[in-house]
């Protein structure tokens, strides 16, 4: 025999079941008063209770310890005549009169129409809870189907400054020893940083800072010249935010910004909170938006926005051009 569970949902559904039946003996005693007065109203609802609970509970345990009993609707009509005869013998108890045959068979009409009202309110029930069902089964695949975008747009690093690095590293392994060690330790650092993040549809503030510090000693000790300053609130470094979000940010200051002055000047990161909103900006001041020599990579900044759509709504990317020099990128994502 197969374990029986008793769902909160099968409980509720019993409870439920009662309230009714209460109400429909209740009319129906007062009925059965207006007919037949010879018979007081107490003994006529005591009666219609004893046998309309009787039968409620008879079918409501039966389909808890048998569920296919509320699948199939026919087999309630196999039993009705069983918890008919137990209700009519209670229901003689309080009233005198009919004879048992001829209660039992009005009992029995009554019922009739009574299980089909059940069996609509079953039938309802079961739909509603398979559209739920399906409803869950839905947002569930649509939740995976996101977080494997998210995966498929985070994985998409630039292999030109991976390659660009390796070179480097060659380059100063017979003249600068110590720089092509230094070097191959920020790029060993920005690796296992990169992997892990790519790996997760979730990270949090301090895994993407880790990164882009990594990132940057490895350009800076490629370009000297190149500065870097960061503006965050400590508070905020375990707020969630999804991987190589700010970072591409960084690289694109830099190659589009920086690199076509001379690989020189200045990048600003700055992470706040403001209205419940977390705030982040990437200013350089480089060679601006407008400036012949940008070639503002559009794919970087489409996967960004991209990103964000998946992630969170009211989330917004702004990249303005400063009213000194350089370009200003602003992420502005709910706390």
């Amino acid at each position: 025999m197969e374990n029986i569970t008793i769902r909160k949902d099968d409980l509720r559904e019993v409870v439920h079941s009662i309230k009714i039946t209460f109400v429909v003996c209740t009319l129906i005693a007062t009925f059965l008063y207006l007919i037949i007065p010879q018979v007081t109203f107490v003994n006529q609802f005591l009666s219609t209770q004893s046998i309309g609970l009787t039968m409620v509970t008879i079918f409501s345990l039966a389909n808890i310890l048998y569920p296919p009993l509320s699948k199939k609707f026919i087999y309630q009509y196999y039993l009705l005549p069983f918890p008919v005869l137990i209700a009519t013998l209670i229901g003689l108890n309080f009233i005198q009169g009919p004879p048992f045959l001829q209660l039992y068979t009005m009992v029995l009409i009554i019922s009739l129409p009574v299980l089909l009202i059940f069996q609509y309110r079953e039938s309802k029930n079961t739909a509603g809870i398979s559209l739920k069902e399906e409803k869950q089964k839905r947002e569930l695949s649509e939740k995976q189907l996101l977080e494997s975008k998210l995966l498929l747009l985070q994985a998409q690093i630039n292999p030109h400054f991976l390659f660009n690095t390796l070179a480097n590293i060659d380059a100063y392994i017979d003249d600068s020893p110590d720089k092509a060690k230094q070097l191959l330790q920020h790029y060993t650092t920005f690796l296992r940083h990169s992997l892990s993040t790519t790996q997760s549809s979730e990270g949090i503030i301090k895994n993407e800072v880790d990164l882009i510090n990594a990132y940057m000693s490895i350009q800076q000790t490629r370009f000297p010249n190149i500065q870097f300053k960061q503006n965050i609130d400590q508070k905020l470094l375990h707020k969630p935010l999804p991987p190589l979000l700010i970072q591409p940010l960084i690289e694109n200051a830099l190659i589009h910004g920086l690199a076509p002055q001379g690989n020189q000047g200045e990048i600003s990161l700055s992470i706040k909170a403001n209205n419940q909103q977390l705030l982040i900006q990437v200013t350089d001041n480089g060679v601006g938006l407008n400036s012949e020599k940008s070639s503002i990579n559009g794919i970087a900044l489409d996967n960004i926005r991209s990103r964000l759509q998946l992630y969170k709504e009211q989330t917004s990317f702004k990249l303005t051009e400063n009213h000194s020099r350089g370009v200003n990128a602003t992420l502005s994502i709910p706390l």
